[in-house]
């Protein structure tokens, strides 16, 4: 009986220390852009991208080049897509808030950063709000729980339907950089 207690009491203090951790949040330092932040993490600043989505690039970088190439879009219209994507999640949380992340902080992007999902104080994931309000999509190659993915999946099809955010200011550039459409 004894041993049993012993476990039962190692058991709930070591699920309370689990969720203690989770519930732990970091500060935020800044928007990169519309898919990576920098977080305040210990004593180091961090880039975090949120994981399984892609937002249009805001700067000329490697990638913007690619999705040139790849979209026949101008820069001009690339980079405008990436500042209202940006724009956008700079409304959602501001410098300063209180971000709850989930993932593995030991593991980073070929870009440097760490991909996980982010909550605000809200409660709400900002990688679901992105893509939910019309500003970036699902990566087609995401490794997400499949429950997330699918329900990202979703309402990406949503603000596509509803012509939410991109969607609707500037349909066919989206379109075109999530490579749903042709340029003809």
């Amino acid at each position: 009986m004894r041993r049993l207690s012993l476990s039962l009491l190692l058991l709930l203090a070591t699920t309370a220390l689990a969720a203690t951790e989770t519930a732990k949040s970091y500060k935020l330092i800044a928007v990169e852009d519309g898919d990576t932040l920098i977080v305040q993490i210990g004593t180091q600043e961090k880039r975090l991208q949120l994981s399984g989505i892609d937002a249009p690039e805001d700067v000329t970088n490697p990638k913007l080049v690619k999705d040139l190439g790849r979209t026949g879009l101008s820069e001009e219209t690339l980079l405008m897509l990436g500042k209202q994507a940006t724009d956008y999640l700079k409304q959602l949380v501001l410098p300063g808030a209180k971000l709850r992340i989930t993932g593995n902080l030991d593991s980073s992007d070929k870009y440097g950063r760490i991909p996980v999902v982010i909550y605000s104080d809200n409660h709400s994931s900002l990688n679901e709000r992105m893509v939910a309000d019309g500003y970036a999509v699902v990566m087609s190659k995401a490794i997400l729980e499949p429950s997330l993915k699918q329900q990202l999946l979703q309402s990406q099809q949503q603000a596509q339907n509803s012509r939410w955010g991109l969607w609707g200011q500037h349909r066919q550039p989206a379109l075109l950089w999530s490579g749903q459409a042709t340029n003809q």
